[in-house]
């Protein structure tokens, strides 16, 4: 039977469609912010050039979308997603792009990547775009159309159950509360949304069937199943709801003692579809056995003995607490112990295994919210001493006067108690988030999940007991709560070209752009990169390359490779260790510490003194004669000014004075010719070899040293009379050909500019700096000894678009 009261007309459901139409506009305010940051100029390639064969549906496998706050496990759900397609995975269990060559194994739940899969479906079949570009357009709307099915779900069960009035407070509590309502945001797939959504329509569904009704079994059975799926995609966030789920059970019990006709709720039934459930999940996402299954943090088999044994110990607890006959003698006693010992199978399990139990992959659990600026601290005490009465402050502990009134209504005198028994199973969820609250702030999204819940239970307790006060406070509570919310969540407007972009974003430009480049310039796909990890991640993501070391969960066996590389002790065991894992660049931002604070971080206490031989050597140019350094130019704008990146490339071993020539001529385009004439007195060792003093000849150019010009010339004359040019490696030849060029010797520049033409290869091409790449097709050109038209393509290509214009 459904409540009836003041409050149950059908104008409340007026509130669900605003409530969506909120929702739908946060959501396209924000989307547009998304789609313009990643919009902007600043690549290294001619973007959005489709190619079905792709995975990502891109050409040269490059990615686009710009991950707001640069979220880690956005970019792995897209990839995975990805990935799922392009190799016809149905469950995507292994990754080779960290921890290269080897790769690792993926614990992140299939539910959530199918449900990004469905959404690029439907994206391919109206856009027509290819399914690896259309994964990555579905992140857009991934965790918005989450939210809006959520919300439409919820509203529909809780009218259906409860009546229009709970509808209503259910809709608006996810649609504002905060931070639940700023959970769904667009561009950064992300699964606590989608698990939270599966835990509360359970929660739901169980309150549904808590109601006075004749038929209360299907929705146990139904919210077993659900509590099933979210417990399939997030066990982190699933345990401790259904846990407090089972506490609310002995509360209903101890509320219903008074109500001679109340009968024992079917816990039985709901333990039992929720554990049978629980088993298919992880048959269906493990079976044939993984690697993975043994996690307690995981899916596990052991989840779904102990939830049937917890369903059969309620069904017993309750029934004695309410003062029921129940069955005796030993079969009894050995029901019961075998259903204790289901239950305590799982703390068993882990403490045997020595794992971090179910909330070992509980995710960043000092992040309030993913919006720019948002609250990060160890734990709820500190961050309210720090926030004190702020707008976020009030808007997440406002939600709290939902509770209050709860508990009001649950404790207040009543002749009518048997109404309760959803809104004490609804508490008991409500309490257990509301202690992890207290201890990580990323869990104040999942306990206004249950405070919506418990608004939804506490409308149908005040509509059966006739208690309008009890509406009137609740609706008033719920009011108050999602005012604060909303003025918390509201999106700023939209400014177009005026945007002023977050550090992240800005950080992800520039890796993006450098992703591109590196693609471009080596033309072998999914070569391996160096880099600290958090630029790993987003190299691999946007230019479809392959790293080590990443804070990704999974990867611990590539960051402590990553590790191991920072802390070599000698060249010979970093050139080995670069060996084995194929790596082709070696990539330090200046703006990221990790080759400086890795041994304080992440190394134990002996060794927390250890400092990176690497940083230090390719900082004061002491390069070993297999590394050269490759200009790159980080994109104008993006408040990145002054940064800079070092990119080395892993190539033979070089001569000295080559190495030193490439080195200087490295300088010299970077513009740091401090450091360039430390480097050129290296050079002085080689006075009869023509590349050493090409280098010269470029760097006092570059000085506007007239004397040592003049003397490098006449060196370079000198030997040239001499043939001593005959055996320069291809790009000191283009460089001698840009000195002679400079200083007007154009009969010899000439002659060197078309044996170049001649012999170059694609190789060669790819090896030349952007500045010296423009140098010599603009000398060919001059000369008229063009490139073979598809090295021509190529080099054009390999340029900026600026210099091709120029060209």
């Amino acid at each position: 039977m459904r409540p009836k009261s003041c409050f149950s007309h059908r104008a409340w459901l007026v509130v669900p469609v605003a409530a969506c139409a909120f929702v739908v506009w946060a959501a396209h305010v924000r989307r547009e912010r998304a789609e313009y940051v990643s919009g902007l100029v600043g690549r290294a390639n001619t973007p959005d050039i489709r190619d079905a064969a792709s995975p990502t549906g891109y050409a040269d496998g490059q990615r686009e979308l710009i991950i707001p706050e640069r979220n880690e496990e956005s970019f792995q759900w897209i990839t995975q997603a990805q990935q799922m397609f392009s190799r016809h995975e149905l469950r995507v269990r292994h990754v080779d792009y960290e921890n290269a060559p080897n790769g690792h194994g993926v614990s992140l739940s299939s539910p959530y990547r199918w449900w990004i899969g469905v959404l690029a479906l439907a994206d391919r079949g109206v856009s027509a775009r290819p399914i690896g570009m259309a994964v990555e357009h579905a992140a857009l709307y991934a965790d918005p159309a989450a939210q809006v099915v959520f919300l439409l779900a919820a509203a529909l069960l809780a009218a259906f159950a409860f009546g229009p009035f709970a509808a209503a407070l259910v809709s608006a509590a996810i649609a504002c509360l905060f931070p639940l309502s700023v959970l769904y945001l667009p561009g950064m797939p992300f699964q606590q949304g989608f698990a939270d959504a599966l835990c509360a329509l359970s929660l739901l569904l169980l309150c549904a069937g808590c109601r006075p009704c004749p038929r209360r079994r299907p929705w146990f059975i139904a919210s077993g199943v659900v509590g099933a799926l979210a417990l399939w995609a997030s066990v982190p966030t699933a345990v401790p709801l259904i846990l407090g789920a089972g506490a609310g059970a002995l509360l209903a019990a101890c509320q219903s003692r008074r109500d001679p006709a109340a009968g024992v709720l079917p816990w039985r039934a709901w333990g039992l579809s929720g554990g049978v459930a629980a088993l298919a999940a992880y048959l269906v996402e493990y079976f044939p056995g993984q690697g993975e299954a043994l996690r307690m943090d995981l899916i596990h088999p052991f989840y779904g003995l102990a939830w049937i044994g917890m369903g059969e110990l309620l069904e017993r607890i309750s029934g004695h607490i309410q003062g029921r006959p129940s069955l005796r003698g030993a079969r009894a006693w050995m029901a019961a112990a075998g259903a204790l010992a289901l239950v305590a199978c799982v703390p068993v399990a882990t403490r045997i295994s020595g794992g971090p139990g179910f909330q070992g992959q509980s995710g960043r659990l000092e992040r309030l919210t993913w919006l720019p600026g948002s609250a990060i601290a160890p734990n709820s005490r500190q961050w309210l001493a720090r926030e004190g009465a702020s707008l976020g402050a009030c808007a997440v502990l406002g939600a709290l006067l939902v509770l209050g009134v709860a508990l009001w209504l649950l404790f207040r005198r009543s002749p009518a108690p048997r109404s309760r028994a959803a809104l004490a199973v609804a508490v008991g969820p409500a309490a257990a988030a509301l202690v992890l609250a207290a201890a990580h702030v990323a869990w104040w999204s999942t306990l206004d999940i249950t405070l919506a819940v418990l608004a939804a239970a506490g409308a149908a307790d005040a509509a059966l007991a006739g208690a309008a006060a009890g509406s009137w406070a609740l609706g008033a509570a719920a009011v108050a709560a999602c005012a604060l919310g909303a003025a918390k969540a509201l999106p700023a407007p939209f400014g177009g070209s005026s945007t002023a972009l977050t550090a992240p974003e800005s950080g992800e430009l520039v890796e993006r752009h450098l992703a591109h480049w590196l693609e471009r310039r080596t033309g072998t796909p999914g070569f391996v990169v160096y880099a600290p990890p958090l630029e790993t991640t987003t190299l691999c993501f946007f230019g479809g390359l392959k790293g080590i070391g990443t804070f990704a969960p999974d990867n611990r066996t590539g960051f402590g490779n990553g590790l191991t590389i920072a802390g070599a002790q000698s060249m010979q065991d970093l050139q080995t260790n670069l060996e084995v894992r194929g790596v082709r660049y070696i990539v330090m931002p200046s703006w990221d510490p990790f080759f400086d604070d890795f041994g304080r971080l992440y190394l134990d206490k002996a060794q927390s003194g250890r400092t990176s031989l690497l940083a230090h050597d390719l900082r004061s140019w002491n390069l070993p004669p297999w590394l050269q350094p490759v200009p790159y130019q980080l994109p104008v704008g993006g408040g990145f000014e002054g940064q800079s990146i070092l990119v080395f490339q892993v190539v033979d071993p070089q001569g000295p004075a080559v190495a030193a020539s490439r080195i200087v001529e490295y300088l010299v385009e970077m513009g740091d010719l401090d450091a360039a004439s430390t480097v050129a007195e290296r050079l002085r060792r080689f006075p009869g070899d023509v590349g050493a003093i090409a280098a010269r000849a470029q760097l006092a150019a570059a000085r506007d040293d007239s004397a040592e010009l003049s003397s490098a010339l006449a060196s370079l004359d000198e030997r040239l009379a001499g043939g001593g040019e005959r055996y320069l490696a291809w790009d000191r030849r283009v460089s001698l050909a840009v000195v002679l060029a400079r200083a007007e010797r154009y009969g010899q520049a000439a002659a060197q500019i078309r044996r170049c033409s001649e012999t170059a290869s694609e190789a060669d091409l790819r090896l030349l700096s952007t500045g010296s790449l423009y140098d010599f097709l603009v000398l060919a050109k001059s000369f008229h000894s063009p490139l073979p038209p598809a090295l021509r393509d190529l080099a054009v290509n390999l340029l900026p678009v600026d210099l091709r214009g120029r060209l």
